[in-house]
């Protein structure tokens, strides 16, 4: 049963609007060690400098998208075992391949969507 504060999430969105809901909504589950990302090479960068619990990444970015920043976490020997969820549109979520990502949060979501995600892939938030 993972503890709430002690996740450390990366969320990367190219819209600074969806970066900043996202860390509210964190919040709300008592999830407050949030980085955030604009791109998807920013966001291997801070990789390479700190330990992620999850991955939260937008589908539909300039240069890599959601999906080929999740392909470059699932090769990389140590980033690997991170979650990826992707978040974007329903009409989107045929491109949420389960080989690539673990879970599919579809935008806008709520506390509540982000705590199923979390729950599903981790266990229980306490």
């Amino acid at each position: 049963m993972p503890d709430a504060k002690s996740l450390e999430i990366l969320v990367v969105d190219d819209q600074q609007t969806m970066r900043g809901l996202a860390r509210q909504v964190l919040k709300q589950l008592g999830i407050v060690r949030v980085s955030l990302a604009a791109t998807g090479d920013s966001a291997l960068d801070i990789m390479k400098t700190k330990k992620f619990d999850i991955v939260i990444s937008d589908l539909n970015m300039p240069g890599l998208s959601g999906l080929e920043l999740a392909e470059k976490i699932k090769a990389h020997p140590v980033f690997k075992r991170i979650p990826v969820f992707l978040a974007t549109s329903n009409a989107y979520r045929d491109q949420a391949t389960a080989d690539l990502v673990e879970q599919f949060v579809a935008k806008p979501f709520s506390a509540n969507d982000m705590r199923t995600a979390i729950e599903a892939t981790l266990g229980k938030l306490s």
